[in-house]
């Protein structure tokens, strides 16, 4: 005989807003233990969560189109570092951890190969100018004015 399933509609905002604030599974159980009398296993908070769509981590940065073009800006025109641009992201309104900035970066095709600031010490990319071809004419040729 199957368990009887705990309804937990009536708590379902406080569930989430704990969830939401850091708080454990486990936490979130003895929490109801306390408030309600209401006995649920770690697991249960965990699939009802789930059931619900609630995670942990917003995927809403990893598909958002506006932030791409804002990290590709931030990284190709003005050539801004990633704390540069975390700064200016959160600025902006994004919740994106460094590490999910650069994983962005990466995935957008986006690699740091030098260093910026060191270009821009250097200034633009300076190439050596070739040097003159040095041509050798014989020197019977040269004199008369003929060739061979």
């Amino acid at each position: 005989m199957p368990r009887q399933q705990i309804n937990l509609e009536p708590y379902r905002d406080e569930i989430i807003t704990l969830f939401q604030h850091g708080i454990s599974s486990d936490a979130i159980s003895r929490t109801l233990e306390s408030r309600y009398s209401i006995q649920v296993k770690e697991r249960t908070i965990q699939s009802r969560l789930r059931k619900w769509g609630i995670r942990k981590r917003s995927r809403t940065t990893t598909a958002d189109e506006v932030l791409h073009a804002r990290i590709k800006i931030l990284f190709m025109q003005d050539r801004l570092t990633d704390k540069a641009m975390l700064k200016l992201l959160h600025q902006d309104g994004y919740d994106i951890s460094e590490r999910t900035l650069r994983r962005l970066r990466f995935q957008l095709g986006l690699h740091a190969r030098a260093s910026f600031e060191q270009e821009r010490e250097s200034g633009p990319l300076r190439l050596p100018l070739p040097l003159p071809i040095a041509v050798s004419v014989p020197v019977m040729a040269a004199k008369t004015g003929q060739g061979p």
